[in-house]
């Protein structure tokens, strides 16, 4: 795979035809982080959600936390998957390769900590006036750290801050000499998950069919409970670093509606979180675009309408 050198145009932060196809070629085919699995606690309730469009409920049949399963809303169980430190998965489709070979060594990386642990102690949900790329583009990099996020620069310093890519995932590094303090996962196409100070934080970003608006979700665990100064002092300080990175977000959407922006230049050692994860995207559209050309005329007639390929390939890639 080679990789982008600059951004991906504006238009794939605005065009709602560009999301279609993000739809069928990215989100069809990956797995998804839903969370740990205290998100579902009670047996026998049904938890509904909904990722790119696709409705489904999460239940947990027993006390278990391995009897948690995904049905979609006529019944149907869905393709998740549990790993053995809880946390839960999620393919939208039979497209999707297995899960193994989507993440190939994630659980080996998150094996010494126990999500279950950890409890859902105040979930978030809203919509913010952002493209779901724009929120991944700012969690990929740390340029803006030192100036954007003070308190956590001071903490986790942006100076030996680095990504490191995987398979469908990257891993951040920081100064932290705890390994379990100061973890930062990206996955992809949508969530994250951080272990940082004393607590996990989870976040995914659902893409909606206006293209220039997402859906968020934040999830904040902790050992300690909710009200508690412990848990009380890790949400303000996690909450301030998204609600920094939100503002970042919805300041940029503002430029690529507008047209102030159109494409740059990635720094190919700070940036290569977003260049490897932008890369992807491009990848997997080009792939869907090209197979869905060579369908016959009849098929094509019936699909949603599907962006010029000249649209796509204005990223510079080496």
């Amino acid at each position: 795979m080679d990789v982008c050198t600059s951004t991906l145009p504006a238009s794939w932060y605005t065009s709602n035809d560009l999301y279609t196809l993000e739809r069928r070629a990215v989100f069809y085919k990956s797995w998804t982080l839903l969370g740990p699995v205290t998100k579902w606690p009670n047996a026998g309730e049904d938890y509904p959600n909904e990722i790119a469009q696709v409705h489904f409920i999460v239940r947990r049949a027993s006390a278990d936390w391995r009897s948690l399963k995904v049905f979609s809303l006529n019944g149907l169980e869905m393709r998740s998957h549990l790993s053995p430190t809880g946390l839960l998965f999620l393919a939208l489709s039979d497209e999707a390769v297995s899960f193994e070979e989507f993440f190939p060594g994630l659980e080996e990386l998150i094996a010494k900590a126990d999500f279950t642990q950890y409890l859902l102690r105040r979930p978030l949900k809203y919509t913010t006036k952002a493209n779901w790329k724009t929120m991944v583009d700012g969690y990929q990099e740390c340029l803006h750290c030192a100036y954007a996020h003070p308190a956590f620069a001071k903490v986790y310093s942006p100076v030996s801050y680095k990504v490191v890519n995987h398979k469908n995932y990257s891993q951040h590094f920081t100064c932290s000499e705890n390994p379990l303090d100061g973890l930062f996962i990206y996955m992809f196409p949508n969530a994250t998950l951080s272990l940082y100070a004393g607590g996990v934080t989870s976040w995914r970003i659902m893409p909606q069919e206006d293209a220039s608006s997402s859906v968020m979700e934040f999830d904040y665990y902790h050992e300690a409970e909710a009200g508690s100064k412990e848990f009380e002092d890790y949400f303000k300080f996690t909450r301030t670093v998204a609600l920094e990175d939100l503002e970042l977000a919805e300041r940029a959407q503002i430029n690529l509606n507008i047209g102030i922006y159109t494409e740059g230049l990635l720094n190919p050692n700070k940036e290569n979180g977003v260049s490897y994860y932008q890369t992807q995207v491009l990848d997997m559209c080009s792939a869907q675009y090209e197979k869905e050309q060579e369908q016959d005329t009849s098929s094509s007639a019936q699909r949603p309408f599907t962006p010029k390929i000249a649209q796509m390939t204005d990223p510079t890639c080496a």
